[in-house]
């Protein structure tokens, strides 16, 4: 079953006896039956080396630092208020899984393994990890989004265009879009109030957007789409929550040093 809205299919598997096998084989009526084939031997071939195109090489800058640091320990210590948030309207877990993601991308930092100094090679090895270790549609639509963003920062080293290429791939693949109470109604937002430049803008815009969510009553994807409107009411969305957090979180970070600067 994938991780999307729980589109998918199952596999059922019994054990193959020469009865069940001579049915599979035999001639049948419905057109629609697949005949059966007979298994071939295994060639085992051996893995493409990924691993050289996913080492990136660690790298220093200050004020990227500081960002992905405040926005990790945002994440963390939100992780209980999110769950509580999230038991509400979904499966209680949504601060569990933003808080495991942050926790390690943090342990990357800390090791002096990310590539702070170069912007799309950051989204390309934050998009890499947290494809390994968020769990959830969250954490395969993120790793969408920061595979797409550093994809186009590579192009075009515009921060607006990434973030926008990032949203346009969850859309993509997610299939859901602003108004349908999720994490996009705080992201798109925020990242068309930082067309200016503007961080505080952007979050301000974030934090508007989740709790926009909370007049909501209809969700059109995830697992709030199963909840009714009584129970969505007056709630925000958990994913749309964690994004506020994160944007807020940044915004201190780079006026943290801002000011420093100006003192």
């Amino acid at each position: 079953m994938t991780s999307l809205d729980m589109n998918g299919f199952s596999l059922s598997l019994i054990e193959l006896n020469d009865s069940r096998r001579e049915a599979l084989l035999s001639p049948v009526a419905p057109s629609a039956w697949v005949p059966g084939a007979s298994v071939e031997p295994i060639t085992i071939l051996p893995l493409p080396t990924f691993t050289q195109l996913t080492q990136f090489a660690g790298s220093q800058s200050e004020q990227a630092e500081s960002v992905v640091r405040d926005v990790c320990d945002a994440l963390i210590k939100s992780e209980t208020e999110l769950n509580t948030l999230d038991a509400k309207v979904g499966d209680g877990d949504t601060g569990t899984t933003f808080a495991t993601a942050a926790r390690s991308v943090r342990d990357k930092l800390e090791a002096l393994k990310l590539p702070l100094a170069h912007p799309d090679q950051l989204c390309l090895a934050v998009g890499d990890l947290l494809g390994k270790t968020m769990g959830g549609s969250s954490g395969v639509l993120m790793s969408i989004f920061f595979t797409a963003a550093g994809t186009e920062m590579a192009r075009s080293s515009n921060w607006h265009a990434a973030l926008e290429k990032g949203i346009q791939a969850i859309q993509h693949y997610g299939g859901a879009k602003l108004g349908d109470r999720t994490m996009l109604d705080a992201l798109v937002p925020a990242i068309a109030a930082l067309k200016s430049g503007d961080i505080t803008a952007a979050a301000n815009a974030a934090r508007e957007g989740a709790t926009a969510t909370a007049a909501m009553t209809k969700a059109h994807a995830g697992r709030s789409s199963y909840v009714n409107a009584t129970n969505l009411r007056g709630v925000n969305d958990p994913g749309a929550t964690a994004v506020a957090f994160a944007f807020h979180a940044a915004a201190q970070a780079v006026n943290l040093l801002r000011a420093a600067k100006t003192a």
